[in-house]
């Protein structure tokens, strides 16, 4: 028994139903993929008033004293603590079934990959963050790892600062009435851009007139299937996680911590440091997804060569690029979304 465990978690308003493509195409790659929906996501548990009450209810502005941020940025600091120690244990759960064999790393099988797609990809750098310091239980979760995949992240979720206020995303468009907001993000979220390799040349608003976007080529049925608003509506508990964290530089010191490695001191009187840095970090890059997720692989590319170069102690991170895909390929080509995360190829197609 040597099959790979995925996990994925899901990102912003569309849940785990859109990778349900995945789940039929799972056995000829030698893996069972494993679809999480997030709390207040149907089939998971809501926040309690008490977990809400971590989030701001208006992100904090500049004018906002330091006193009064540091309070805000301590508590969302644990609501991501929280959500990333929840992940942890749920993936103890699956190891004490029973029912994942330890990772070989040398061959590439058994263990567990976790994914998180998009907005999920917050919840990468949290667990990445703060499982070595959770204490290990019956299991040492690190020897089930195979890896941590960031899967098409956008960059406001690493914590990278928009260039010159140039990449456009319809969510943090001020000029758009909220009636119009859902279909044009639908439209441009889900599109196919034609990017060039610099900043400057990335495409920003108007997708290709071909192919179509993918969410709207979704039947009703389908909608219902995959979309859940409420939490991304204002005032919801993805909306207020997302801004808030974005204003306090959540995302960003998340991102730093996942990148550094693991201590081999001793935490709980156990020393997981070094098991914790055999695990693989890899970021899956859709070659034509918006421009938010290009700029992200951009970012942080640069960023560990960088660190590399100066012999900062740092993960090493695996780059793999879907060509052609969109940030929807999970729905659009799912075999490719496979290989990229159970595979050994740096480009799919």
């Amino acid at each position: 028994m040597n099959y790979t465990t995925v996990v994925i978690l899901h990102g912003y308003a569309y849940h785990s139903g859109i990778f349900a493509k995945l789940l039929p195409l799972a056995p000829a790659y030698n893996a069972r993929v494993i679809l999480v929906n997030r709390r207040d996501y149907p089939g998971s548990a809501s926040f309690t008033e008490t977990e809400l009450a971590l989030l701001p209810s208006q992100p904090p502005g500049p004018t906002e004293d330091a006193d009064a941020l540091a309070a805000a940025k301590e508590k969302i600091q644990a609501f991501m603590k929280a959500q990333a120690r929840e992940v942890y244990e749920f993936l103890e759960i699956l190891v004490e079934s029973g029912d994942v064999p330890v990772a070989d790393h040398e061959n590439n099988t058994g263990g567990i990959v976790i994914a998180g797609w998009s907005m999920g990809a917050g919840w990468m750098t949290a667990w990445l963050a703060h499982a070595p310091s959770f204490p290990t239980c019956e299991v040492n979760l690190a020897h089930y790892m195979q890896r941590v995949v960031f899967l098409d992240p956008p960059f406001r979720l690493l914590g990278y600062p928009n260039p010159d206020n140039r990449l456009y995303n319809p969510l943090f468009d001020t000029e758009l009435l909220p009636e119009e907001r859902e279909d044009v993000f639908a439209k441009w979220v889900s599109g196919y851009f034609e990017h060039g390799d610099t900043v400057e040349t990335l495409a920003l608003k108007t997708p290709l007139p071909e192919p179509p976007s993918t969410l709207l080529t979704l039947t009703a049925e389908d909608v219902d299937r995959v979309l859940c608003l409420p939490p991304g509506a204002p005032g919801g508990s993805e909306a207020l996680l997302l801004h808030g964290g974005i204003a306090v530089g959540l995302w960003k010191d998340l991102r730093e911590a996942a990148l550094a490695l693991p201590s081999s001191d001793k935490v709980h009187g156990v020393s997981n440091g070094d098991a914790w840095r055999e695990v693989e970090v890899r970021n899956v890059t859709c070659e034509r997804s918006v421009c938010d997720c290009i700029f992200a692989g951009m970012c942080l590319r640069e960023e560990v060569e960088a660190a590399k170069a100066k012999g900062c102690p740092t993960r090493d991170v695996r780059f793999v690029l879907i060509k052609g895909a969109n940030h929807f390929v999970q729905w659009d080509e799912p075999e490719l979304v496979l290989r990229a995360l159970v595979g050994d190829e740096d480009v799919v197609e």
